[in-house]
């Protein structure tokens, strides 16, 4: 956990808000809570590190439909599910969807702390991946055109020779462009150039 993560916390019982604000002010950081998925949506900061925690049936926008709000918004906030009337098709579908845990009430001070553990390191890692892929995806955008033609075949296995038949350039002349863009892209073997090919979106990773 770090000291700038919030936990979010929309139910519409008021008392059963109060008793997960007091059990989550154990873990030091700041806790807000929400009676409405609105409400919510209307004063949460996307910039602002933590978790979501929503029940999943509320009246107006339940906790599938803040789901699906947020990922239009395009908001990558970690979410963990409660219910006290969930069937395991929905619990399916929500984390189906992107959400970290389902927690069905009742349920333990101990697995609820778990799950937002869960929830906070997840979202250090998404940050994470989002400041390193906008980084590199600057990186290939400073690559000249020949070079992020260069770039594109060799993520795609190419020697070469054949990249040099594909563009109708010398071999030398491909060693020339492979060798500036691995500068500039800050990579230091192939495989590394991969996986920012991939971050960059103009390459598939094959497992």
């Amino acid at each position: 956990m770090t000291t700038d993560q919030v936990i979010h916390v929309v139910d519409d019982d008021r008392l059963f808000l109060t008793a997960l604000e007091r059990t989550l002010g154990i873990t030091g950081l700041q806790v807000r809570t929400y009676t409405c998925a609105h409400t919510f949506l209307d004063n949460f900061d996307p910039q602002q590190p933590g978790c979501l925690i929503t029940d999943l049936r509320m009246p107006g926008t339940g906790g599938l439909e803040l789901q699906k709000r947020l990922k239009e918004l395009q908001v990558r906030l970690p979410i963990i599910f409660i219910s006290g009337h969930a069937n395991a098709s929905t619990a399916v579908a929500a984390l189906k969807c992107g959400a970290v845990d389902f927690l069905e009430k009742p349920f333990s001070e101990k697995d609820l702390l778990a799950s937002v553990q869960l929830a906070l390191d997840k979202d250090v890692d998404d940050r994470r991946l989002v400041r390193e892929q906008t980084l590199v995806q600057q990186r290939f955008s400073n690559l000249s055109p020949r070079e992020q033609q260069v770039f594109a075949l060799v993520v795609s296995d190419l020697p070469n020779k054949k990249i040099a038949r594909e563009l109708m350039i010398s071999p030398r002349t491909v060693e020339h462009h492979r060798e500036h863009l691995m500068l500039k892209m800050q990579a230091h073997s192939t495989a590394e150039l991969i996986t920012m090919a991939v971050l960059c979106g103009i390459h598939e990773l094959h497992l």
